[in-house]
């Protein structure tokens, strides 16, 4: 017979304390009689929970009833911080450590959250312990090391913590739940494409889901049989109906990246519109499986400078959280159609009425630099790129609650500053890559963590779970790192997850929030709606020690907060509409292809910009091959994000303190954006820069690592795929320890990239007998390394570093079921026709082949969705597999697939581990002709 969950003294409060078994309704669906109940001042409160009998120290029976089977009060999921449930002990996940801290947690009556450090445990050294979830009996936390993949307990909570039983559980473990009795710890191999239960008593694999054959059955990736890395499940939640059958309930996993639903129009129209999130649904009885898709949003709540409503589809799904019959699924949902950035129109005007008046969608009247002309800047295709999205799925029917999906970014730009009339200023901050989100027990009453904007929002939810309250009266969100708190100890910065309180402390609600970048966890009180304790004694705890001043790691850290930040200098009027990471989370890929002024590129992983083994060996950037460094997306952050930038005369925020980097000659390939960038004025330049943003930056990409291989690939499979990529001759454009040939071969100037324009390859490829169909020109005046001649769309629209592309034959080719006619829309984002098939710039710069894992889809403009598509028996991708050896894959039937198979599986292999194959000296079989003038050429 089932026994009921011991904790009867928690729901006393509630309308629903005995109906929902009745109806057959979670727990955690319950709703208090207030309306408002998370503590927020003015609001009727939340009557509490007398009934828990608090932590019992080392006994391991906090629970009133003896003998009563331990059951974990509401739903479960894992988080990068975790509380027991009598609130007194949190563990934090120190991912750049390789450590978990210990806390205590004391509740001085009327006074703020003590949080004492008891304990940080060390899991290994870049062991990247992602998230953590702890036992009912508050005595065990449970850890997934991502880098390591294990799954780690740490016992003994309350007494001394230590390193307990680990399990080796899969590639790239990014989510851990456990069951509601802590019986069955769920986790989600992120790159496998799998999720394992694991015994918590024994550390024993009890079963391994296969999403890969969800994902493959859903038909959403075309024809193609399951095998690892095809899925990619990220975080995990589960459903709790209070009692202590764990085999009842629900595990809800996300999808991270969206998957195709309907093809790319033949212009592009429908890109916002035309992909899906998914969910998948698992019986813990069975381990069935079903998928649940969540629909693109028709209207993301802003026009671009076109006036056109812009859509969105759920992507880079970050994490799912269940509260009552709902699972919650926070997003950063992409739209891609362009135009992207703002629209500059030069006009005589005095005022910003002036712009108005040229019917622009939301126009600012600026002076860009001293003495130049005022302009009309349409700022409204900034907010257009992506946004934070929460979507909802009822348990009960299976099925998108879809009219409770909401876009955040219009729900606080609208309901919240329009309507209170907050100034258009850094006043304003939106909810900058979602990436957590916790219910308050018991309520309707939610807080979701912003990495990107260094706080906390909260939101209200109506009864089919679609957010329909947002901010607290007088308080848009909580600010994890306020004016006049201490940032080096005190601030919280890049948020990483958040934990509310099981329990009311004297009539008072916390949450506990970890922050990554300044290593510390905060404690914010639903009371005041701020960090507890306020400014002068703030409730924050130094988790682990902050990496040593001026050191390469202290650049590190620095640089991964200015890549995820858009506060600040890095989003239009620091208010968060986007950052790096936004296309970029955790400095890899979101798999989305955005119509930029080049035309439809697909993001690209940055792992594989620098060597690992030799950071001064680094990529050519972008598919067209149109930067040379990383400083030269400055461009990007005061365009697609509005933001002032850090190529600065000035630290004041303000865009009269710009640099203007083209009309100094150092704009894409003029010259060195880092040279302007760097206060030393290696430039000798009269105001020269004063950050060193960009720098930290790039020593931030230099660390990235590649994601690791899957597991259990076949190594005979992975053996055979190495000698046919090799026979094949495709180390030709993606050899080397990058991955790929490409190769910034010379030191960025003003005198040597002028050179480059003249510098020729012609003799050099001729005499190697390089094959003529991969040359990105054929005409020996346009055979240069760099060549920006003017075009019709624009001058230096074409400005390219034309040595390193190669022409495989993927400009506009995509699978039938991707676009129409299978004819991908090569189109810049204002409609133009795309770069990419000029006679003297005829291909793409090879992408490394490192993250191929978690790349899908495949190409520039992402037109196949499986790299079994990329080899299938069809004429429109065999130029590419057959560049370097025409009779490849020439076979039919089961031959043919045992060698695609295997090819795949090799490509599947590749992360830095894997030992590398270098690429061949120029010649028949392809390698590098670019070379630096007076130079020789690439080793390669």
């Amino acid at each position: 017979m089932k026994q009921r969950l011991a904790l009867r003294g928690l729901f006393t409060s509630l309308t629903c304390l005995t109906a929902p078994f009745a109806a057959g309704l979670l727990i955690a669906g319950c709703v208090s009689s207030s309306s408002d109940d998370d503590g927020t001042a003015g609001a009727a409160g939340y009557a509490g929970a007398a009934g828990y009998a608090g932590h019992a120290g080392d006994s391991g029976a906090p629970y009133p009833e003896a003998g009563a089977p331990l059951v974990f009060p509401g739903a479960t999921r894992g988080s990068a911080i975790a509380l027991s449930p009598d609130d007194t002990t949190a563990v934090a996940v120190n991912r750049d450590v390789g450590s978990v801290t210990v806390l205590s947690v004391a509740y001085p009556k009327g006074l703020a959250p003590v949080l004492s450090k008891k304990a940080e445990v060390s899991l290994g050294a870049g062991s990247e312990p992602w998230q953590v979830a702890i036992s009912p009996d508050g005595r065990y936390a449970y850890v997934v090391l991502r880098q390591s993949q294990e799954l780690v307990r740490v016992d003994d909570l309350a007494g001394t913590p230590r390193v307990g039983k680990r399990i080796q559980v899969g590639s790239e473990p990014t989510a851990v739940a456990l069951s509601p009795t802590g019986a069955r710890a769920y986790v989600a191999n992120w790159v496998d494409g799998t999720v394992v239960v694991v015994d918590t008593s024994t550390f024993e694999l009890v079963r391994t889901i296969d999403l890969n054959a969800a994902l493959a059955a859903t038909g959403l990736v075309g024809q193609v049989s399951t095998r690892p890395a095809l899925a990619h499940p990220r975080s995990l939640a589960v459903t709790n109906d209070g009692d202590d059958d764990d085999g009842d309930e629900t595990l809800v996993v996300t999808e991270y990246f969206a998957q195709r639903k309907l093809p790319e129009a033949a212009d592009g129209s429908n890109a916002d519109v035309a992909q899906v999130g998914l969910v998948y649904r698992v019986s813990t009885h069975d381990y069935s499986v079903k998928v649940t898709e969540l629909s693109p949003l028709a209207n993301i709540g802003f026009k671009d400078q076109n006036g056109k409503v812009a859509g969105c589809y759920p992507n880079q799904l970050q994490s799912v959280t269940v509260n009552g019959k709902y699972a919650h699924v926070v997003s950063v949902c992409a739209s891609p159609r362009g135009p992207i950035g703002p629209s500059v129109t030069t006009v005589a005007c005095n005022v910003v009425a002036d712009c108005s008046a040229s019917a622009l969608v939301e126009p600012a009247c600026v002076v860009p630099a001293a003495g130049a002309a005022k302009v009309c800047v349409d700022l409204a295709s900034t907010k257009t790129t992506t946004a934070p999205v929460v979507s909802v799925v009822d348990l009960h029917s299976g099925y998108e609650v879809k009219e409770a999906a909401v876009s955040l970014n219009q729900k606080w730009f609208d309901e919240v500053y329009i309507k209170n009339k907050t100034p258009d200023d850094a006043s304003r901050r939106i909810p900058l890559f979602a990436n957590d989100m916790a219910f308050v027990p018991g309520t309707s009453v939610s807080y979701v963590t912003a990495n990107g904007a260094d706080a906390a929002f909260r939101m209200v939810h109506a009864p089919n779970g679609a957010p329909n309250e947002f901010g607290a009266p007088g308080k848009p969100f909580i600010n994890l790192n306020p004016a006049g708190i201490d940032p080096a100890t005190a601030g919280g910065v890049g948020p990483t997850g958040i934990a509310i309180t099981h329990l009311e402390h004297e009539a008072r609600r916390f949450a506990l929030v970890v922050s990554d970048i300044t290593r510390n966890v905060s404690a914010i009180d639903f009371n005041t709606q701020a960090v507890a304790g306020g400014l002068t004694a703030p409730a924050v705890a130094q988790v682990t020690a902050p990496p040593v001043k001026d050191s390469l790691e202290e650049k590190r850290v620095k640089g991964r907060k200015f890549f995820n930040t858009g506060l600040g200098r890095w989003s239009l009027k620091g208010q968060g509409w986007g950052a790096c990471q936004s296309c970029h989370g955790d400095g890899l890929t979101d798999n989305v292809t955005f119509y930029f002024a080049r035309g439809p590129r697909q993001s690209t992983s940055l792992d594989g910009t620098f060597n690992s083994k030799d950071p001064t060996d680094q990529r050519i950037l972008n598919w067209t091959a149109i930067f040379d460094g990383l400083t030269d997306f400055e461009l990007n952050t005061r365009g697609v994000s509005g933001g002032v930038g850090a190529i600065v005369s000035n630290a004041a925020l303000a865009t009269e303190n710009r640099i203007d980097i083209a009309a100094l000659g150092h704009a894409g390939l003029s010259g060195s954006a880092e040279d302007v960038a760097n206060p030393a004025n290696p430039l000798a330049l009269a105001q020269p820069s004063v950050l060193n943003d960009w720098a930290e930056i790039t020593e931030w990409v230099r660390s990235l690592r590649s994601p690791r291989a899957p597991t259990h690939l076949a190594k005979d499979a992975v053996a055979k795929g190495r000698d046919l990529f090799v026979g094949a001759g495709c180390a030709g454009c993606h050899g080397g320890e990058k991955w790929t040939i490409s190769k910034l071969f010379y030191d960025p100037s003003v005198t040597t990239n002028e050179q480059l324009k003249s510098t020729s390859w012609s003799a050099a490829v001729a005499a190697a007998s390089f094959p003529q169909t991969l040359l990105p020109a054929l005409a020996p005046a346009d055979q240069v390394m760099r060549f920006n001649a003017p075009n019709a769309q624009a001058a230096g629209a074409f400005d390219q570093i034309v040595c390193a592309l190669r022409n495989v034959g993927t400009f506009g080719v995509a699978e039938a079921a991707v676009a129409t006619n299978g004819l991908f829309p090569e189109i810049r984002a204002n409609g133009a026709p795309a770069q990419g098939n000029q006679a003297h710039g005829n291909g793409y710069n090879p992408p490394s082949l490192l993250a191929a894992n978690i790349g899908a889809p495949y190409l520039h403009h992402g037109g196949v969705r499986t790299l079994e598509a990329l080899f299938a028996e069809d004429p429109k991708f065999s130029a590419h597999y057959r560049a370097l050896s025409p009779n490849f894959l020439k076979e039919t039937g089961t031959a043919r697939q045992d060698k695609v198979n295997a090819l795949v599986a090799y490509l599947l292999y590749v992360d830095e581990h894997a030992p590398s194959i270098a690429a061949p000296a120029l010649g028949p079989q392809g390698g590098d002709f670019c070379k630096a003038p007076g130079g020789t050429y690439s080793p390669y």
